[in-house]
This record gives C-alpha cells, structure tokens and sequence, in this order.
C-alpha cells in the first residue's frame, strides 16, 4: 500500500488569506482559510492537522488536488490512443485509474515566497502509469481575490499523447436536511447525470445550444457533468458565506454531491468524464490531443 507523507509542509498568506500545501502529498492543498471581521472562514474542508501521511488511493476528503494526466474515473484504467492500445497500471484495488496520478506524487518546490509556491513534476515513459513523459509546473499565489492555482503540463515525449487537467477542491457544504444556504449558480449548454459513482456516459453534444443557468441545492446526491462551462460557479454556504470558483482554459465542469457527507466537490476539468474512451477521432483532437513540445493550462481561483 503506497502511502504519502504529508510533512513538510509549506505555508503561504496575503490578504487575508492563509494556504498550507504538502508538497509531497500529490502537491496537495490541505487548507485555505480567509480571516475578517473577526471570523476565519474555511474556503475547502481543511486537513487534519494531525495526520501524518496518508494512502495514495483512499485519501481524506478535504482539501483540493490537481488532475493529471486525465480527470475523473477511467474505468478499467485502459483505453486506445491513436491505434495503440493503452494498459495503464496505478496500484488501485479497483483497477480504476481515478483522477491520474499527479496527486500521488512528491513535487519539487522550484520557489516559494510568503505569499506563493511553485512546483515541478517530471514523469519518464518508463514508468507503467503512463507511457509518455511530461513535465508539469504548479503555482499557487494568494491575493485579494482568493487562491490562484495556476497548472500547466508539456509534452516532453516523441510522440502526441492525451491529457486532460482538472482541479478537485473539496467545498464545505452542510449535510444538515434543514440546510437552506447551501446552493451552487453557474452557466453551462448541457447537463449529463452519470450516477453518483461517476461512471455514467457523457457524451459531447453534436448540436450548439446557448448557455443556460443551473442552480444546484446542498441537498440533492448526485454526479453531473456540464459541457461549455462559462468558468465561474457562485457558492452559497452557512452563515452568509458566499465562494466564487472560478477557471480559465476548463470546458467543462463536474459535481459531485456525495449523500450525507459535509462536501461537495466542484470540479473544472479539460474534458467530459470518460473521454478517453467515448470521444471521437475529432473530440479528442480538439480536447485531449497534445503534440511533442505543446504546453496545455489550466487556472483556477477560489476566494
């Protein structure tokens, strides 16, 4: 059983804001917290602090975390690419690849002030998680408006391979039946419920529909995928709390409101779940392809 640990850490603050990141965690958040009118605010559902290290493929559901290579469940972690068939092995129980991997790394801290961090992660093809190699760069910088996490992954290989980004922030959302605070507001063209264990079809839509809104409640279990995100969700919480998400360079946007647990995870991610196995030779040039030297972003702020 892989295990990360989650010491050292490192500590970043401005404006109000206070982050902590576990560098070898997977380059973990493991806490943001806004301080005013003498009230301090959790932003995500903090870490433990007294946890020490943690298993790579049953984490606490807390914090935030990047995804990479490819988001969401793949289920068997298998799929083809460009003719070639693609066997991918993560050490999970379950066979599933869950959210890629870079979440189960150590990152390198390349530079770090008091109010930001940066990281490296460097992966060789030789390894059987994936048969390419890239390197990505993580920055997080605090500011007026929140947390900035700012990823960005490079084909490093010889060949185009597949990669979709995602960020994962666990929001804190009553699981109380009498919560009436507790809402998400964001824009989207279509809504696709693939089942609270996320393994339901999303399928790219072929026609073009303009964007509508959706309000979700802090009540209602479910999985959902939305295609053409419109990149800012307004979160409504307890105690006149309101978070605003926001993301750059993400088409689309999963949540996931799990029954009866105090989260729910709202995630901006560069493809629909299950893209690797359901887009077409066209979908997957469009969302997913990225050749030799190709650089691919993703941003997301949350304050």
């Amino acid at each position: 059983m892989q295990r990360l640990q989650v010491a050292p850490t490192v500590r970043i603050r401005a404006e109000g804001y206070e982050a902590i990141i576990s560098p070898s965690a997977g380059a973990r958040l493991l806490k943001l917290t806004r301080s005013g009118n003498n009230q301090r605010m959790d932003c995500v559902v903090p870490f433990d602090e007294h946890i020490a290290s943690i298993d790579a493929h049953q984490w606490p559901k807390a914090g935030a975390f990047v995804m990479l290579p490819f988001t969401n469940r793949l289920d068997p972690a298998a799929f083809e690419w460009q003719g070639r068939k693609i066997k991918l092995h993560n050490g999970s129980n379950t066979g599933q690849g869950l959210h890629g991997f870079g979440h189960r790394r150590d990152w390198t801290v390349s530079e770090t002030s008091d109010l930001h961090i940066a990281l490296e992660l460097n992966h060789a093809a030789a390894c059987a998680e994936w048969p390419w190699t890239f390197k990505a760069r993580l920055n997080y910088k605090l500011g007026a408006s929140g947390l900035s996490v700012a990823l960005s992954v490079c084909n490093t290989d010889a060949t185009t391979m597949p990669v979709s980004l995602g960020w994962h922030p666990f929001i804190p959302f009553s699981n109380s039946e009498t919560t009436k605070n507790n809402s998400l507001r964001f824009t989207a063209s279509h809504m696709h419920d693939i089942g609270l264990d996320g393994l339901g079809p999303a399928l790219l839509s072929e026609d073009i529909a303009a964007n509508q809104t959706f309000a979700l409640d802090g009540k209602t279990a479910s999985t959902t995928a939305f295609e053409n995100f419109g990149g800012e969700v307004d979160v409504s919480l307890e105690k006149n709390l309101r978070l605003k998400l926001t993301s750059q360079h993400a088409p689309h946007l999963l949540v996931h409101r799990p029954p009866k647990l105090p989260f729910v995870c709202i995630e901006p991610v560069g493809s629909l779940p299950g893209s690797f196995k359901n887009y077409t030779k066209a979908q997957s040039n469009r969302e997913l392809r990225l050749d030799p030297g190709e650089w691919r972003h993703l941003v997301c702020n949350l304050g």
